[in-house]
């Protein structure tokens, strides 16, 4: 009767008593902190937008330089060669000409374009430099701001024409004459121009 009156108060000891004291009364016992699903880290997923470059980028990415070659009139010279390097609407020109003969004139102009389609408007700014070698005087040099706006016609797949009208506001001048010693007037003189381009993509 007492054995059997210990062995049912053994077990209900056991059933009261905390979980925590069972495990440490238990053989067996755990390495290492317990398992919650509060330790667990959550990993944020990777946003597939961010991840893939938009049609425009990619567009940007695959648009080649484009080279530019083609005859001015007006402008800078009576008549002008060019040379232009266009990359994503951004294009540097360099133009070579003459009014007379008797000078010569190179501009250095970077323009950007607006707009993608076969007509676009484009502005700019540069410097051109002008150097006249008369016969019977000493020669002149002038260097003058520009700032070219206009627009492009793309009219065929390699061809192109256009027209502009330069802002022009000179900087320094040496006149022919020695004794000419005027300063080069500031007000802005407008010119207006006609070209063609044949373009040679890279």
């Amino acid at each position: 009767m007492i054995r059997t009156f210990a062995v049912l108060l053994l077990a209900g000891g056991l059933a009261l008593a905390p979980r925590g004291r069972l495990q440490a009364l238990s053989p067996v016992t755990t390495i290492g902190p317990r398992f919650t699903p509060s330790a667990t880290r959550t990993v944020p997923a990777a946003d597939p937008a961010s991840a893939t470059p938009t049609p425009e980028a990619i567009d940007a990415a695959d648009d080649p330089p484009v080279y530019r070659y083609g005859l001015t009139l007006g402008g800078t010279s009576f008549i002008s060669l060019v040379f232009e390097y266009e990359s994503n609407n951004r294009a540097v020109e360099f133009a070579l000409g003459t009014f007379s003969g008797r000078d010569l004139s190179l501009a250095v102009t970077g323009k950007q374009y607006l707009g993608g389609g076969d007509l676009r408007a484009f502005a700019g700014a540069g410097l051109w430099g002008v150097a006249a070698f008369p016969a019977d005087q000493r020669a002149g040099f002038a260097l003058i701001a520009r700032a070219p706006i206009g627009v492009d016609w793309h009219a065929l797949e390699r061809h192109a024409a256009g027209f502009e009208l330069n802002l022009n506001r000179a900087l320094a001048m040496r006149r022919p004459d020695p004794v000419d010693e005027r300063p080069p007037r500031t007000r802005i003189v407008p010119l207006p121009a006609l070209y063609y381009r044949f373009a040679d993509p890279r």
